[in-house]
């Protein structure tokens, strides 16, 4: 006796036999009607749908027997819930994110970076910072200069990394 059609009106083989279940593409998840609490699936087996003349094999990731609760009529009391995979589906192409970073030098004469992953690498001391805010006529920028020299962390920091540099 084959159970309910609306509840499971796929057929998969398997080892030769065929059992009813239904399939969710989406969720990668097949259902299907057993007999006993026996799962004759394991993990790494592939199954067959047969729909016309094609043919589809799914893997099996994992499983999980439970009670049916009569979904599907009788003689199927348990149901068993199978993550598979769909062997023929191709994988979907990743995209790749391509960062583009352009950076310029804020002073004359600079240098200019165009592209991904490739760097430019500049070293300025402490002392030019400090003069090129003298110089320069933002207020906001020496306020903000003044708060980050007078910051005890950035203090520790800057003394642990002259301390560094001097050998010591």
């Amino acid at each position: 006796m084959r159970p309910d059609k609306f509840f499971f009106p796929h057929e998969f083989y398997y080892n030769e036999e065929v059992y009813f279940g239904q399939k969710d593409g989406k969720k990668g998840v097949i259902l299907i009607a057993l007999r006993d609490e026996t799962c004759p699936f394991d993990i790494g087996d592939v199954l067959v749908q047969k729909q016309g003349g094609k043919a589809r094999q799914f893997e099996v990731l994992d499983y999980d027997v439970n009670e049916s609760l009569g979904v599907g009529g009788g003689g199927y009391p348990f149901l068993a819930s199978l993550q598979v995979k769909a062997l023929d589906v191709k994988d979907k192409p990743v995209s790749t994110t391509t960062h583009i970073n352009f950076n310029a030098a804020v002073t004359a004469g600079g240098d200019f970076q165009a592209g991904s992953i490739n760097t430019i690498e500049k070293h300025i001391s402490i002392e030019q910072l400090q003069e090129a805010i003298e110089k320069s006529n933002d207020p906001e920028v020496k306020t903000l200069w003044q708060k980050l020299l007078d910051n005890p962390t950035f203090a520790s920091i800057a003394a642990t990394l002259a301390k560094g540099a001097l050998g010591s």
